[in-house]
């Protein structure tokens, strides 16, 4: 399959990708695992490419030869899908022939470049490789990154090698389960700072301040109509019952529906009948 087509960003809508690893695993600096949810739910439309992204498509090609003309070794881009765990797939910037060999790819500005260049691989794409690399079923993989606009030649291109560690490796296959059952389960992951945007202004905390009172006043008052109510209950002794304007009455209602109980039911994908989602507002 050829990347950047509508089959494969139809097939990304469906799966894990190497991408969204480090939003799960709360290091990516671009999304949070909430707007992944959403977007892999279609609630919202998926993020356009910021500066870097964009970079890097265009460079990819380039960035490619260079890491061929530095190891002699040919690759070529590829979609893999896993063999042990469905929900996971990578785009992979290059593999060889054997399938031995996977590259990560990166055209990043001089502050990721020269960390490259001190040995070591930025955490915001360790995610994205130990992913490529499950997926793969490899042990190591190829971060090559690429900065033409060094002066010194011998800058422009850092090669590290990416080994794998079980425990991380494992760490990350548990976020992407608890990612997926959120996902399949129409639950949102927790929010953090990033999903919020900061209001500072006498307005909102005016209104805010008297929002807290009034639900202070409501819990109170929900705790007095509670006991009210047991009063009022135990006093009408099991019968309906009348007084000053108040009346008490005893009824029932139907038994939910156990749809898992029904047999014409089973094997039947009910969240295909199931209507859009609604907008909900919580306040806390």
């Amino acid at each position: 399959m050829e990347q950047d087509t509508p089959e494969w960003h139809a097939l990304r809508a469906t799966k894990i990708g190497a991408s969204d690893a480090p939003v799960i695993m709360g290091v990516s600096p671009w999304k949070t695992p909430y707007q992944l949810w959403q977007e892999k739910l279609g609630l919202v439309e998926s993020q356009q490419s910021n500066v870097a992204m964009l970079r890097g498509k265009l460079m990819e090609a380039q960035a490619r030869k260079s890491f061929q003309q530095c190891t002699g070794i040919q690759i070529d881009p590829s979609v893999v899908l896993s063999k042990k765990y469905p929900w996971m797939m990578a785009s992979l910037d290059g593999i060889d022939a054997s399938k031995t060999v996977a590259v990560e790819i990166k055209c990043p500005g001089r502050d990721d470049h020269s960390i490259a260049l001190d040995g070591q691989i930025p955490e915001k794409y360790i995610p994205q490789l130990y992913h490529q690399m499950i997926v793969c079923e490899l042990d190591s993989i190829q971060y090559f990154s690429y900065n033409p606009t060094f002066i010194d030649e011998n800058k422009r291109t850092k090669i590290i090698t990416l080994k794998k560690n079980g425990g991380y490796a494992e760490s990350l296959i548990k976020k992407e389960i608890e990612f997926l059952d959120c996902w399949n389960n129409f639950r949102e992951p927790a929010l953090n700072k990033k999903d919020f945007v900061e209001i500072d202004n006498e307005k909102w905390d005016a209104v805010s301040e008297e929002w807290k009172e009034v639900q202070k006043s409501l819990r109170e008052l929900k705790i007095r109509d509670e006991q009210c109510r047991q009063d009022l209950i135990a006093m009408a002794a099991s019968q309906n019952a009348i007084g000053n304007g108040v009346k008490v009455c005893k009824f029932f209602r139907r038994g939910a529906v156990d749809y898992q109980a029904i047999p014409e039911l089973m094997g039947v994908e009910l969240d295909n009948y199931r209507k859009k989602p609604t907008e909900i507002w919580r306040i806390t």
